[in-house]
């Protein structure tokens, strides 16, 4: 049986494909719109002839796939797109492969032990020499979503993913207020509709148009209620992060990734990032010592995918 696998990263508006022939080694990476293609045996069957490939049984040792909702029982349903996905649907369009589906941020989860520090940005002054122990990885994208690798003994790791983007979350000042009232989970305010919405609210019904985040942070320095978004993005971003390192006990770091927290660096006001992040009572001191970083490695979830152990299911 050959070693090549194939890995897929399926989110809500990209999905991304690539060939592993072992940890660490990623190639033939294509990208495609999720809402260009019906169903992801579509795209599949796509990208298997964008790369020039012949029948899987002839070189495919098996796929693993990242999907951006609850897997249950082999299967997952799509949280922001219309796509369903089965392991046992997908080995029977590779000819019967093994198949393995996991949450796209268990694939984050599964690359933050292999991390080096040049893979990684700083926010913030705090950083360790050696990382040993647990750590989360947070993305910021389509959606809003959360992986814990714990260390459970030498080299062996257990990756832990739930549905952060869901959690409930409240204004805590007069100002969040003011914009909260389109939505109330975590993924409404933190996710790309989210910044959508938090700019037309700062906006206050002024004809700027409907800006996607990237377009919203780039006009930081001269659009006072893209600068406000911005803001109140930072504010919430370090608080929401902070609750899930005390809640998930990653006093190794909290590792961000996804589209949208990638374009809010470039205006970042780390202070107020970090500032929310040790905002945490008697939590205080322990959470003003807990790094923070970007993950600046292409496909992290395609990359992760390629460290993960054979399994089916």
């Amino acid at each position: 049986m050959t070693g090549r696998r194939i890995v897929a990263d399926v989110g809500g508006t990209r999905s991304r494909f690539g060939i592993s022939r072992g940890p660490g080694d990623l190639s033939e990476i294509r990208v495609y719109p999720t809402a260009g293609q019906s169903s992801f045996a579509e795209a599949l069957a796509t990208y298997v002839i964008d790369i020039g490939a012949g029948p899987a049984e002839g070189w495919c040792g098996g796929a693993y796939i990242a999907a951006a909702g609850p897997v249950d029982q082999g299967a997952v349903q799509l949280t922001n797109a219309a796509w369903s996905i089965s392991a046992r649907e997908v080995s029977q369009h590779l000819g019967g492969v093994p198949v393995a589906l996991v949450n796209d941020l268990e694939a984050v989860g599964l690359l933050l032990p292999h991390l080096q520090a040049s893979d990684l940005a700083p926010i913030g002054s705090i950083a360790r020499a050696e990382l040993i122990g647990s750590r989360i990885a947070v993305n910021v994208g389509t959606g809003f979503g959360a992986a814990t690798a714990v260390r459970v003994g030498g080299t062996q790791w257990a990756i832990a993913a739930g549905e952060a983007g869901h959690m409930s979350l409240a204004p805590t000042t007069a100002e969040e207020a003011a914009v909260f009232g389109f939505g109330r989970t975590v993924e409404d305010l933190l996710s790309g509709i989210g910044i959508r919405r938090l700019y037309a609210s700062h906006a206050r019904g002024a004809a700027r148009g409907d800006r996607a985040a990237d377009t919203v942070f780039a006009a930081a320095s001269t659009d006072p209620a893209a600068a406000r978004t911005a803001q109140m993005f930072s504010r919430l971003l370090g608080r929401i992060t902070g609750d899930l390192v005390l809640a998930t006990a990653a006093w190794d770091g909290a590792f961000l990734c996804g589209g949208v927290a990638k374009a809010w660096l470039d205006v970042a006001d780390v202070g107020a990032f970090r500032a929310a992040f040790e905002d945490k009572g008697p939590m205080r001191a322990r959470m003003s010592s807990v790094p923070t970083f970007a993950i600046t490695v292409p496909e992290p979830a395609l990359l992760g995918l390629t460290h993960a152990a054979p399994r089916a299911g």
